[in-house]
């Protein structure tokens, strides 16, 4: 009795040895369970998609540019213009001259301020998502990172780490910084006519380098977590568009979502 006492004890005791050993080595027993699927710890970037395609674009958006529709609503009043003040020609023939002297350069400084803006109307998404922070330049937003009311001088648009980051414009890299005290990895492209974008929060600087030209669309970057000033916002990209040296709200420019 005590030998059969003493096997039945050693049969157990290995049974269970065995149970433990098999459940941490194989992460324990999924008894009709689907297998936990590995989080993806690394974003990836098809560099062959370089270029949106424009058709592709209407269908994904309804493209409303209100500044268009000022473009066109402006160049009928100064063509108008001229006619409204020609009928004192008739009455007044000394008048006339002086009104044409001084119209003249309302007219040529005219198209200097329209040019820019004809650009801008031609601006892409960077990236698809919701605008969690607005453009607030004259009032201020909360910062849960800062714990204090700021100003925010561009829009954060939500999306997943490691979601494309693209070029909302043609231009050229103006600057790459890999450690911005405020936005962590940020791209800035120039587009001429005094105007660039900025695109802070990114996950790598690797896409480009300064001085490279890009077109419409290419990445240039991915959606990361890297902007100290905030870190306890959800995944994002910080979005600006600086005209002149001065941050203008970048949603009156972008398309709009259906």
């Amino acid at each position: 009795m005590a030998v059969l006492a003493v096997l039945l004890i050693t049969l157990l005791i290995g049974a269970n040895t065995l149970f433990w050993w098999y459940r941490a080595t194989h992460g324990g027993f999924n008894f009709g369970q689907e297998a936990e699927q590995e989080l993806t710890r690394e974003w990836e970037i098809d560099l062959n998609e370089q270029v949106l395609d424009e058709e592709e674009l209407r269908r994904e958006y309804t493209v409303i540019n209100p500044n268009e529709e000022v473009i066109q609503e402006e160049s009928p009043e100064v063509a108008e213009a001229p006619p409204e003040k020609a009928e004192p020609e008739i009455k007044q023939d000394e008048e006339p001259e002086e009104k044409v002297s001084n119209q003249a350069p309302e007219a040529k400084t005219q198209p200097k301020e329209t040019a820019p803006a004809s650009v801008l109307a031609t601006m892409a998404m960077p990236t698809m998502g919701k605008v969690i922070t607005a453009f607030a330049m004259d009032t201020l937003v909360y910062s849960k990172t800062l714990e204090q009311w700021n100003a925010h001088p561009g829009i954060d648009i939500a999306a997943d780490l490691g979601t494309q980051v693209k070029s909302a414009m043609k231009g050229t890299v103006a600057e790459v910084r890999s450690n911005d005290p405020r936005l962590g990895v940020v791209v800035i492209l120039d587009h001429g006519g005094g105007i660039q974008t900025l695109y802070g929060n990114l996950q790598s600087d690797k896409l480009v380098k300064k001085g490279d030209t890009v077109e419409k669309g290419q990445v240039i970057g991915a959606v990361g977590k890297t902007a100290p000033f905030e870190i306890e916002d959800p995944p994002h990209l910080h979005f600006e568009v600086i005209k002149d040296g001065k941050n203008i709200d970048p949603e009156q420019y972008l398309p709009k979502l259906n």
